[in-house]
């Protein structure tokens, strides 16, 4: 179910979507290496909703609902354009006790330089060493049950992975080591077990080189994957890239929610009220 106001960004999401699509199709890989990029600003937002903060404000960096910006101490200056983005409605099954969406709503965010006032808080940037981010990467592929281990016998490659193991080239730089460590930790999250997994070795490879990237993007670092071509994701067919972004887009978050340092700001919209019944809104997705 989709009310008017959202049906309207959710027509303004597949326009969006189709100018993309037009690039790529074009063989034009910039426009869909800013999107990754812009992923690792918005880890927390589905693919699409980030899809949509990128094509209303392409310069955006930091954003939130009305009053949580209030919370914050900061306020929007008057007249400022808001960012709309859907946001799902969920109800509490009985039996369960599990969420379920039912709807969608559009819901309204906007920009840190459409806000004035309280300093926010930050991380220090990380430029060539990711610092404390690589013993974190570390720690998590640990909980996640996967051996990581180091050889000199690699041949051409700088890390290896499969069946729960990860082996990276000895005597890597801490920059080169926690690139090459997200990258395989994408092969292992999505590459393995899970059902939809491109039969396309290049896709593979461009997916986890995906989430590498948007991974370092998110603490500061330079990728070693910067240059890779994403147009590679597509295979001739919009659902192929969109399932290849789903899949870039869940990994990338969940490794970036656990490996950074400081989260700067939340960057959910700002609720409605309640719905009657058992109905609530969620957060932002």
């Amino acid at each position: 179910m989709i009310g008017m106001d959202a049906s309207h960004t959710q027509q303004m999401a597949a326009q969006a979507l189709d100018r993309l699509m037009a690039e790529v199709e074009a063989g034009h890989s910039g426009q869909l290496k800013a999107y990754l990029a812009m992923l690792a600003r918005f880890y927390r937002y589905s693919w699409g909703n980030v899809l949509l903060i990128g094509v209303q404000f392409p310069a955006a960096q930091q954003v939130a609902g009305y009053r949580a910006w209030q919370r914050l101490g900061r306020q929007v200056r008057q007249g400022e354009k808001a960012i709309r983005i859907l946001a799902p409605i969920v109800r509490r099954k009985e039996l369960d006790d599990q969420d379920t969406v039912v709807a969608f709503r559009s819901a309204s965010v906007f920009d840190v330089s459409q806000t004035e006032g309280k300093r926010l808080p930050t991380f220090a940037e990380i430029r060539g060493d990711p610092g404390l981010c690589l013993d974190r990467l570390k720690a998590l592929v640990a909980r996640k049950g996967i051996k990581l281990s180091y050889s000199g016998g690699l041949g051409p490659a700088d890390g290896l992975s499969g069946g729960g193991q990860i082996v990276l080239r000895s005597g890597l730089d801490a920059a080169a080591e926690f690139s090459v460590l997200a990258h395989e930790l994408a092969h292992e999250m999505l590459h393995r077990k899970e059902q939809g997994t491109p039969e396309s070795r290049t896709v593979r490879e461009t997916e986890a080189e995906a989430v590498a990237f948007i991974v370092c993007q998110a603490i500061g670092m330079e990728s070693g994957s910067a240059s890779s071509d994403y147009v590679q994701l597509y295979q001739g067919k919009k659902e192929t890239l969109v399932a290849s972004l789903e899949r870039i887009q869940r990994a990338g978050a969940e490794i970036i929610a656990d490996i950074l340092p400081v989260t700067p700001a939340p960057t959910t919209a700002n609720p409605p009220s309640p719905p009657s019944g058992r109905e609530r809104p969620a957060e932002a997705a």
